[in-house]
């Protein structure tokens, strides 16, 4: 029996009301986030969307009487069957992995040094750091006029010192020089995010292993190396899509020549697309090297968690 006056709590209301304030009350975190997610995918996607759309299509800026027209596959059947497009794709895949290893290796042993406590760490940090800061297009005038210059560059100054001829890189070593500037500019990049690794680094791993009677050898390779896998992951991933993207050393030092020979797939859409106007071909080589840096993104990854047997996983 109920007794009568009691008003009794609708339970079926209750039940489905709670549910909305739940779902109200949850994950406000995700609906802050919306406005920025939602305003990078507009300026991210909706370009792309756009490249995909034009590389189907011819249009010559050239030819403004013949309009665009639908041409399929075509403006990649061009691209894939011009020979000049796999040197340009071979000085890419080379620039990019010369670039990678020489910044990792030189990056690692700088972070090994700006890890210790010396006299005028500061300063010395600052001085490795700031060639990241400058631009890529005053960093590739400072190495063309003041390194690479054959007449009054520092190249020539010490091969007159120690006898031999001055060499003028940017006409027969093009490409090496591209590799040397866009390094010295990424060293710094490598060698900060390997530093936090570093730092990051508990002291409590290494007086276990200086406990078990591991020298400083075995301390780096199965303790510090073991730790600093993420942020090689990270490094590595990060200096791909940057490295790939390198236009203004090429742009102010050698103009992706002589012929070919230091165009890579981004001074390539420029050539195509800004020099010989054919936007069509431009936006499928850009296709093109988007599909290209998914694929090695995903290689790389696979050899690192390879290397260091799932570490990354």
């Amino acid at each position: 029996m109920k007794p009568e006056g009691v008003i009794q709590p609708n339970s079926k209301l209750n039940a489905s009301s709670r549910p909305k304030r739940r779902s109200l009350n949850k994950h406000p975190i995700k609906r802050l986030l919306l406005p920025s997610i939602i305003y990078l995918a507009v300026i991210t996607q909706v370009p792309f969307i756009i490249t995909i759309y034009y590389s189907f299509h011819e249009w010559n800026l050239m030819r403004p009487d013949q309009g665009t027209k639908f041409a399929g596959f075509s403006n990649f059947r061009k691209v894939l069957l011009d020979p000049s497009f796999y040197q340009v794709l071979k000085n890419t895949i080379l620039l990019t992995l010369s670039v990678l290893i020489i910044c990792f290796i030189c990056g690692l042993l700088l972070a090994l040094l700006m890890n210790r406590n010396f006299f005028g760490k500061g300063i010395i940090r600052t001085m490795l750091v700031s060639p990241f800061f400058i631009m890529p297009t005053v960093s590739a005038i400072i190495w063309k006029t003041m390194v690479f210059n054959p007449n009054f560059g520092f190249s020539a100054y010490f091969a007159d010192a120690f006898g031999g001829k001055a060499v003028d890189w940017l006409s027969h070593h093009p490409l090496m020089a591209i590799i040397l500037i866009v390094s010295w500019m990424w060293i710094p990049f490598f060698m900060l995010i390997l530093l936090a690794g570093l730092q990051s680094l508990p002291s409590e791993l290494i007086e276990a292993a200086q406990l078990d009677g591991a020298n400083k050898l075995k301390q780096f390779l199965h303790v510090t190396i073991p730790h600093l896998v993420r942020y090689i992951e990270v490094v590595i991933l990060l200096g791909l899509m940057f490295i790939l993207q390198v236009f203004g050393e090429i742009y102010v030092t050698t103009s992706g020549g002589p012929g070919f020979a230091s165009t890579n797939l981004s001074f390539l859409v420029y050539r195509v697309g800004f020099q010989g106007w054919n936007v069509g071909e431009a936006t499928a080589i850009g296709v093109i090297t988007v599909i290209l840096t998914i694929i090695m993104m995903t290689l790389m990854i696979k050899v690192l968690r390879r290397t260091f047997k799932g570490e990354l996983s």
